[in-house]
C-alpha cells in the first residue's frame, strides 16, 4: 500500500475470486493505496532503478533544474560517464560532482556526446536519431538534492 499499490486479501479457494475483484465485485478486504503515482514513480526513479552513467550539467542548467523543475537540455550537459542506453537511469551531476537528480536518459551515451552543449535545433545537423529535445524530461527525472 505504501508503494502505492491496492491491496485485496480475499479467500484464494473461492471460485473465480480473482476475476471478480478485477471486476470491482466486493471481495474480501480492500486496502486502498496510500501514495500518489506519481510519488511512487519518483521513489522508483530514485531508489529502484541501476544506474548506468553520469551527466555532468552546467550552472545554468543545475539552477534551471533546482527552482524550475527544468528538464535536462543537451545545451547544458557539459560531460557524461558510462555506456549507457536510452531508456537507462543516470545520475545528474553539478560540476562539483553534487548529485541533484538522477533520471531517465532518452539518448545513448555515444548519441549523447554529440549533442552536448548544443541546442535542440542544431540535432538533426549533429546526429542522424529523431529524438525529443530532453536529454531527461522533467516527468522522467527526481530532484536529489
Amino acid at each position: 500500500m505504501s508503494a502505492g499499490v491496492t491491496m485485496v486479501i480475499a479467500s484464494g479457494s473461492r471460485e473465480d475470486v480473482i476475476r471478480d475483484v478485477l471486476s470491482g465485485r466486493e471481495v474480501g478486504t480492500v486496502f486502498p493505496a496510500r501514495e500518489s503515482h506519481l510519488r511512487v514513480r519518483k521513489s522508483w526513479l530514485a531508489f529502484g532503478k541501476r544506474l548506468a552513467g553520469e551527466i555532468i550539467v552546467d550552472d545554468g542548467c543545475a539552477t534551471a533544474m533546482r527552482e524550475n523543475g527544468s528538464s535536462v537540455l543537451a545545451a547544458g550537459v557539459t560531460a557524461l560517464d558510462g555506456e549507457f542506453r536510452a531508456g537507462n537511469t543516470v545520475r545528474v551531476m553539478t560540476r562539483d560532482q553534487q548529485e541533484i537528480a538522477r533520471g531517465i536518459v532518452n539518448y545513448d551515451a555515444d548519441t549523447l556526446q554529440k549533442l552536448l552543449g548544443h541546442k535542440t535545433e542544431d540535432f538533426h545537423q549533429l546526429v542522424e536519431v529523431n529524438g525529443p529535445a530532453e536529454v531527461i524530461h522533467r516527468d522522467n527525472m527526481v530532484l536529489m538534492a
